[in-house]
């Protein structure tokens, strides 16, 4: 299991991904664009926006993202824990215990890029990721 850093844009992410990248002198790994998403993701009116994108960080992995309409980034608390595990039953069993009192943006189930994904704000208003390890490749 991993434990990552996640910041969240509204529009501006490709600008803060180069900026930090800059500071950090490392190369972005994994950036894609809502508009190299499938056609059937409803994300078409941001399509240069950044989906998913990462750097690292003297040993953290930070990944950002510009957030999809309806979902909130408000700037001084845009910032989310990611839970990573590569044991899908591992990951279920810890998205259920903070599913019942959470707000579910995306409830845990597989997406094209991974075979479990969820997004949730816990009662104290903190942003969760719930994230199975292993991308699908998403360009084929």
């Amino acid at each position: 299991m991993m434990t990552a850093v996640f910041l969240h844009f509204t529009g501006n992410c490709r600008e803060a991904l180069d900026y930090y990248a800059s500071i950090f002198e490392v190369e972005p790994k994994d950036v894609a664009t809502y508009g190299e998403a499938p056609s059937n993701s409803g994300e078409s009116a941001n399509r240069d926006q950044i989906m998913y994108s990462e750097i690292d960080v003297r040993g953290l992995r930070v990944m950002l993202s510009d957030m999809p309409d309806g979902i909130p980034a408000t700037v001084g608390d845009n910032v989310s824990i990611v839970i990573e595990s590569n044991d899908l039953e591992d990951l279920q069993t810890m998205y259920a215990k903070f599913e019942a009192n959470s707000k579910i943006y995306m409830p845990l189930e597989a997406t094209f890029w991974s075979k479990g994904y969820a997004m949730i704000a816990d009662k104290f208003g903190v942003q969760w990721h719930f994230s199975y390890a292993e991308f699908l490749n998403v360009s084929s």
